[in-house]
């Protein structure tokens, strides 16, 4: 009797231990509440009008924190938070106003290849159109916790943001007056640029370092304002890149 005593008493105490591990490894797997994150990655620009050669790297930025908030003891959390971000489209051509048959302004934009305003093939190092957006993301994460403080970690979400900057930047020949001096022209608050931006937005990975995705579901320009030869263009981004979260 006193031996099945002991046993039970024994086994209720190892149930006690066991619950109370169990509790803290829950507690633990999803405490982190504040993430910084930083993606360096490459636009990947669709449907751009065919006179447009674009360059095959586009490279872009953007930093977010993140504020997590686990859903209940699982692996799962929302996460939500602020960003900037700033993609870059190099090409050969720059973004001008169209004009009607009597030169003036019809209300679209179109591009023209830098060649086409000399007689002759214009050298450049830069010729690159940039936007700038403050984002708001919003993910589903779920992260895994190990002994050794490496962690798988996935999330699917979406993201918008609003357009704070744009700007063309050319370096290179004076194409303007048609001459062999080098010169830097910088145009800022480009025409039927799109004030708003949103995209689904995928990371997957392990530790500090994730893959990510970023699929635009908006355009560029306004909707039918960008044109070439009466057909109507919708520019915009896939971003592939990598995600870097140092804390």
């Amino acid at each position: 009797m006193k031996k099945l005593l002991f046993l039970v008493l024994a086994f209720l105490s190892f149930l006690d231990i066991y619950s109370q591990d169990t509790i803290v490894f829950a507690k633990e797997k999803n405490t982190k509440k504040d993430v910084i994150i930083f993606d360096l990655f490459n636009d990947f620009w669709q449907d751009a009008p065919s006179v447009v050669n674009l360059r095959s790297i586009n490279q872009g930025i953007s930093v977010s924190a993140m504020i997590n908030k686990p859903i209940g003891y699982s692996n799962f959390s929302l996460a939500f938070g602020l960003g900037l971000s700033s993609h870059n489209m190099y090409s050969d051509a720059v973004p001008v106003l169209g004009r009607d048959i009597n030169n003036k302004p019809d209300g679209t934009v179109q591009f023209i290849k830098l060649g086409n305003y000399a007689n002759k093939t214009v050298e450049y190092n830069i010729n690159k159109l940039n936007v700038t957006y403050i984002d708001i993301p919003v993910e589903i994460k779920f992260i895994t916790r190990s002994e050794k403080k490496k962690t798988f970690r996935s999330s699917l979400g979406f993201k918008f943001g609003y357009n704070i900057s744009n700007h063309t930047k050319y370096r290179g020949e004076d194409y303007i007056e048609e001459t062999d001096d080098y010169v830097t022209i910088k145009k800022s608050n480009i025409k039927y640029i799109n004030n708003w931006h949103y995209g689904i937005i995928a990371r997957v990975g392990y530790g500090k370092y994730n893959l990510m995705a970023y699929y635009s579901l908006s355009k560029l320009f306004e909707k039918g304002k960008l044109t070439d030869n009466n057909k109507e263009y919708n520019i915009y981004p896939i971003s592939i890149g990598i995600s870097f979260i140092p804390f």
